[in-house]
């Protein structure tokens, strides 16, 4: 058994909850989706209002708590 197939029936034994936060963690270290999230914030800053830029900067307040605590 390779190093990862290990690791994989290691996550595959955890509840759910641990999977989905393993899971978000191998996301967050994905190179691409990095690159993404930085080109779609190029793209979009200074596009929005004051009252919208702070709703915008709550929900992400809020996403980021949610993502830090499942």
């Amino acid at each position: 058994m390779t190093v990862i197939e290990s690791i994989v029936r290691g996550i595959q034994g955890l509840p759910l909850r641990q999977q989905i936060e393993v899971a978000r963690h191998v996301y967050r270290l994905n190179s691409a989706a990095q690159q993404e999230r930085a080109q779609v914030l190029r793209r979009t800053h200074g596009r929005l209002d004051e009252t919208d830029g702070r709703a915008f900067e709550d929900a992400l307040a809020d996403a980021r708590r949610i993502e830090a605590h499942g």
